[in-house]
């Protein structure tokens, strides 16, 4: 019984809506009664964390099988979230199922057991999480809202998983530097962007500003920034889902972004192709307008002879980026929002 295709959506925090694609392959053409299927972890057989119900089959050979939208309820959510943290950092799982079922053949009629262990391809931690674009916006939204921006949340298996409103703690370090929420998250197999918003804490970036640095070391001297993202809350409903928050949030995923696509995106996000002072507007978001100049210089002090060869491979950037101005990569990145790059 391969799983070839299906979905698994977190519709409260007890219940799942369960679709699966499957087979089974009969010597003999067969007719089999509704089977309930108990759903377990391989090592622990006696603990089932859900189960569906095959509907009526006719099987001949090989024969495809289709459950679609049954609505279960998790009947060990340890077991459950057992198996969802190995989804999540395994490129394959295991999922073990065994059942009973009735069969007719013809007028002959007999008793069958199902135990099966498949092998499922699964989310790989992730791999392939990126940060693809991000905007401040200035000012903020009343409730605070001051990023908005899209990521790729990579899907490398076979089911569908389907896990509601999905907020995301940004991290430098040990530094929680912002907090951001992706909506309805459903993410089939492959990559998948999706649209994001939430709060930069430009505040705390200020306060912690040495340690952010400190944290960006290797990543400038390539070329890039990183930020990571921990689970904070998955809600659906309004409900908390509390066996995928019980994954998620102990698990972190990076991301690095190009400086000079970030500059672009953050100077495009207030200049919108005109003229502005940049100075002003740093003064004017962070509060302090030598926090780019501090970044670059950190840059310019901790380059070694990786990001020397970085610069030359850059060259065709411009003249100038990785000069003593503190704000040339700004004016660049504005420029490339411009379309002058």
């Amino acid at each position: 019984m391969p799983v070839t295709g299906g979905a698994f959506i977190a519709i409260t925090p007890e219940k799942l809506n369960i679709s699966i694609t499957t087979s089974l392959d009969t010597p003999l053409p067969a007719d089999i009664d509704p089977v309930t299927l108990f759903m377990y972890n391989h090592e622990r057989p006696d603990n089932p964390f859900c189960n569906i119900t095959l509907p009526p089959l006719h099987v001949d050979g090989e024969t495809e099988i289709v459950v679609t939208d049954q609505t279960v309820t998790i009947t060990n959510e340890t077991e459950l979230v057992s198996w969802f943290s190995n989804v999540f950092d395994q490129p394959k799982v295991t999922l073990s199922t065994r059942g009973d079922a009735k069969i007719h053949l013809g007028a002959l009629h007999s008793d069958g057991h199902i135990d099966k262990t498949v092998e499922v391809n699964s989310l790989n931690k992730l791999d392939g999480f990126a940060i693809e674009h991000m905007q401040l916006l200035y000012p903020a939204l009343e409730n605070g809202t001051n990023i908005q921006g899209s990521l790729n949340l990579p899907n490398w298996g076979a089911l569908t998983l389907g896990i509601g409103n999905l907020s995301l703690n940004l991290m430098a370090g040990d530094v929680r530097i912002g907090l951001v929420t992706v909506y309805e998250v459903l993410l089939p197999p492959g990559n998948n962007s999706r649209y994001f918003n939430g709060e930069l804490y430009l505040d705390v970036l200020m306060q912690n500003l040495g340690t952010v640095l400190s944290t960006q070391s290797g990543p400038l001297n390539d070329g890039n920034i990183q930020i990571d993202a921990t689970g904070n809350a998955t809600v659906v409903n309004g409900q908390h889902i509390r066996f995928i928050e019980a994954v998620l949030n102990h698990r972190r995923v990076t991301s690095t972004i190009p400086v000079t696509k970030l500059m672009g995106d953050l100077i495009g996000s207030f200049t919108n192709g005109s003229q502005v002072s940049i100075p002003d507007i740093l003064d004017d978001v962070f509060g302090n307008s030598t926090l780019i100049q501090e970044v670059l210089s950190h840059w310019n002090s901790t380059r070694n002879d990786k990001g020397a060869n970085m610069k030359r491979s850059l060259s065709s950037v411009g003249r100038g980026v990785f000069g003593s101005s503190a704000l040339t990569l700004l004016k660049l990145g504005m420029k490339m929002k411009m379309g002058k790059y």
